[in-house]
């Protein structure tokens, strides 16, 4: 007689739903578990903790048991998006899974009320008027081909809104500054047009929405950043000091020519020392989410399928959380207003990858941390 794999016993005092534990076979119990690991997959991305709570909740206690081998089995499939077998690779790694199984991992219960009181101000924000005139403003900006706005970027990199000179005065009230440079590009029925960004402009005020991002205020110690700075060498992330308009605070890129350096982040030349901070701790927080891919030596996650809104809602909730507890107040929530649109996009986020990354980035602040160690 074939033998039958046996299903576990829970722990003493712990009480299996009795509609899944009790119920389902070992076959059922693997199969149900494979599909929600396989969707998961695919749709959240987020820590071990939190894939292991959702078959827990949806098939049983048994679940934990067999997940091991249900990821092992994803990773052997050759049909697998290689994205997909990155993610189970750098992030679902049976390292990381079974430290997840031994303990009961989550977010902060601190940074869960910071994040609630985020999200809650993000979405009051953009019911304002202030957010409809940066929604308004933006919609005054006519559509150029994807060939146009290739033709801008690889002049000017760093433009952010541009137009013609007489848009720019019709629309906005704006005059294109003596030393502007224009931007050249293809327009119907003429050889060529020029356009010029925004920095090359004078006139009214723009709405504050498009300018908060690189703006904090309060008390801080500069000390703080002078350590964080000095622990992305230590991770390995080259730290870049770039002229940039005032739309822009930094960016942060897998690209790197020196393959001594994994990452690296620009931070705008004249940023004071507040706002560099807060605008590193965005930056820093895409890297240690893995919104820019692995680390070969496991240092961050894989996480390069997300939608956009959910990446900038992950980074600026870091930053958010980290700023805040240095003594910074920052724009996260009108930031963030132009993502959070509803309760789909928050479910999305993982809240325990969010917690450890500022937990993370606030460390480096506090002390000199050891070197790291390859592999």
């Amino acid at each position: 007689m074939k033998n039958e794999p046996s299903v576990p016993t829970p722990a003493p005092g712990f009480a299996p739903p009795p509609e899944t534990a009790a119920a389902l076979s070992p076959e059922s119990i693997l199969r149900q578990t494979g599909d929600y690991v396989r969707r998961w997959v695919v749709d959240r991305q987020g820590s071990p903790a939190e894939l292991l709570r959702g078959p827990e909740e949806h098939v049983g206690w048994p679940a934990r048991h067999v997940l091991l081998g249900v990821l092992a089995a994803l990773r052997a499939q050759k049909d697998l998006p290689p994205a997909d077998r990155k993610f189970l690779i750098y992030s679902l790694g049976d390292g990381a899974v079974l430290e997840a199984l031994a303990g009961d991992a989550g977010p902060d219960a601190g940074h869960q009320s910071t994040l609630d009181e985020l999200f809650v101000r993000s979405r009051q924000y953009r019911r304002s008027a202030k957010f409809a005139e940066a929604v308004e403003f933006i919609s005054k900006f006519r559509d150029y081909s994807p060939f146009n706005n290739m033709l801008v970027f690889l002049q000017n990199p760093l433009a952010t809104y541009f137009a013609t000179a007489s848009h720019w005065h019709k629309a906005f009230g704006r005059t294109v500054k003596d030393e502007a440079r224009g931007l050249v590009i293809l327009a119907p029925r003429t050889p060529v047009l020029m356009v010029y960004d925004i920095d090359d402009t004078d006139g009214p005020p723009l709405p504050g929405k498009l300018q908060v991002f690189t703006q904090a205020s309060g008390p801080f110690n500069p000390i703080i950043l002078d350590r964080t700075l000095k622990n992305c060498e230590r991770d390995r992330i080259l730290l870049e000091r770039k002229t940039m308009g005032p739309m822009r605070g930094g960016f942060a890129t897998a690209r790197v020519r020196d393959p001594t350096w994994k990452m690296r982040i620009a931070l705008r030349q004249k940023l004071p020392p507040p706002a560099a901070y807060a605008v590193l701790c965005h930056e820093l927080a895409h890297i240690y989410l893995g919104h820019l891919g692995a680390d070969k030596d496991g240092w961050w996650p894989y996480r390069l399928n997300l939608p956009h809104a959910v990446t900038e809602i992950e980074a600026e909730a870091v930053a958010h959380i980290v700023c805040r507890r240095a003594g910074l107040r920052t724009h996260s929530a009108e930031y963030l207003a132009s993502f959070v649109e509803d309760q789909a996009d928050l479910e999305s986020i993982s809240l325990d990858l969010v917690s450890r990354a500022a937990a993370r980035i606030e460390d480096m602040g506090r002390h000199l941390l050891p070197p790291r160690k390859d592999g």
